[in-house]
């Protein structure tokens, strides 16, 4: 018998004996499953651009007063967390400077800065001045399209210019005591617009992950007593309530004489989603551990983190919110694609 004919005989006696052992058992194999670790050096994201979008029409000057008197009650958490922010002011009445409008610019009261950020000295107080924007526009609010406007060309790198920032999440807050009846823009156009500047991801599941969203501070809901005491001028504000369920966000009353409340949720959404960790496998949730700085925290919707399938993100609640740089956060879990 010649060499190659003895090695032939040895490889099919081996593969025989491959295919035997297989057969004795479930021929499916399974990788042992590989947990994903996250470390980061830092907050995943503490940037947000906030650009607040203030109706000045003529029954808009005592909402404008509750605003101011509550918005420490917005701003505290950004503070106490160490949120790296960009907040801006913009008016509902689109005309020219010549006309009498904002004309989509930025506004702020006497020397304020027009955006204000983390290193603003007062930083509440400049942005309460701010929101004081009068209630001599038009009555024919563009909310919507003052939206558009604000944040493309020229605008956007003219007198916006330093607001946008390519890394930071994105919060749009309409303040209105009534609907936008009268844009060119749609819900539906300023959501692709901003789809356009904010790319959102596509996840495997094929749902998307948006860096933006709107949350409204607006009437909503008229059978409510405080709700009809604005008066027959104000009215349900239907499509930013619309644009916040579309994008996330959430909706506050802007019935109360404190908006305090309403503001606390807000700005309570704003920190959980810029701070979201977005897993790049999906996880078998009972398997999900979490470390902050070395200590772990609990599933807790209230103080700890809770997972969401649609957008495959974890999210941080109250005290369990990673505060300014320096934090590290480690995310283990077994995947659900392991190859079998």
């Amino acid at each position: 018998m010649n060499t190659n004919r003895i090695v032939k005989m040895a490889i099919s006696t081996a593969i025989g004996f491959a295919v035997i052992g297989c057969g004795l058992r479930d021929p499916r194999f399974a990788l042992l499953p590989a947990s994903q670790g996250f470390l980061s050096s830092g907050v995943v994201n503490n940037k947000v651009d906030i650009l607040w979008v203030i109706d000045n029409s003529g029954t808009m000057g005592p909402k404008q007063t509750n605003l101011n008197n509550s918005i420490n009650s917005f701003m505290t958490q950004f503070v106490t967390k160490q949120l790296d922010y960009h907040i801006a002011v913009i008016t509902t009445d689109i005309r020219s400077v010549a006309a009498g409008g904002q004309a989509g610019c930025f506004v702020s009261s006497g020397a304020n800065p027009k955006i204000v950020n983390s290193t603003t000295p007062a930083a509440a107080t400049v942005l309460g001045q701010n929101a004081q924007v009068g209630f001599f526009g038009i009555a024919a609010a563009k909310a919507l399209d003052a939206v558009v406007l604000a944040l493309s060309a020229p605008n956007i790198t003219g007198c916006n210019n330093n607001f946008l920032r390519s890394d930071a999440f994105l919060a749009v807050i309409p303040f209105s005591d009534a609907d936008d009846d009268d844009s060119v823009n749609t819900v539906a156009s300023v959501m692709t617009f901003l789809d356009s500047i904010k790319v959102p991801t596509t996840l495997a599941n094929g749902n998307t992950v948006r860096s933006y969203f709107d949350s409204s501070m607006v009437v909503d809901d008229l059978a409510k007593p405080a709700c009809t005491a604005l008066g027959p001028f104000s009215e349900v504000g239907t499509k930013f309530i619309n644009f916040a369920n579309l994008t996330g966000g959430v909706i506050a009353s802007i019935c109360d004489a404190d908006f305090s409340a309403g503001l606390l949720s807000v700005s309570t959404k704003i920190l959980e989603s810029t701070t979201a960790v977005r897993l790049n496998r999906t996880p078998d949730p009972t398997t999900i551990s979490i470390l902050l700085n070395g200590s772990g925290i609990s599933q807790d919707a209230t103080n700890g983190w809770t997972y969401d399938a649609s957008t495959n993100s974890i999210y941080f609640h109250g005290s369990a919110i990673p505060i300014g740089a320096g934090v590290s956060i480690v995310v283990n879990f077994t995947p659900t694609d392991v190859v079998r």
